[in-house]
């Protein structure tokens, strides 16, 4: 039921928060990370943490597709991780506007991660990821 509430959660935020549409060149300026973080107050940003959580698993490819749809250099995309590793949300924090695909969703949802320590303590945290796309001048 939790999993439920925080994908609504952040699916609300998502779709109704405007951020700005001015380029940032890091996913720590993400203009939504700060509205899942007051969604979410009781997730640490995963590069806070004393022991951030690592990935598991191989993450998924889905860079690409995301490229097309965002039409910039850099996508971030917000994954709440609770406090045993288990993926509960994914969203696009920029740009705005963008979304994640029904599968793009389930993948990133589907990776295994460690929890995030704090104080040796596990903790539900944001990790927040980047996708940026280089492209090839010939």
């Amino acid at each position: 039921m939790k999993k439920i509430f925080v994908v609504a959660l952040l699916l609300f935020v998502s779709s109704t928060i405007n951020a700005s549409d001015r380029r940032i060149f890091s996913c720590d300026k993400a203009p939504l990370l700060s509205a899942f973080q007051k969604q979410l107050p009781d997730h640490i940003l995963a590069k806070t943490a004393d022991k951030p959580p690592k990935i598991l698993s191989e993450m998924p490819h889905i860079a690409g597709s995301l490229y097309n749809r965002a039409g910039t250099d850099l996508v971030c995309v917000v994954i709440a991780i609770d406090a045993t590793g288990k993926a509960q949300a994914a969203e696009v924090s920029y740009p705005a506007g963008v979304k994640l695909i029904a599968k793009e969703r389930e993948q990133l949802l589907e990776t295994q991660w460690t929890p995030a320590e704090q104080n040796g303590q596990p903790r539900p945290s944001l990790e927040n990821m980047s996708f940026e796309f280089h492209r090839i001048n010939f």
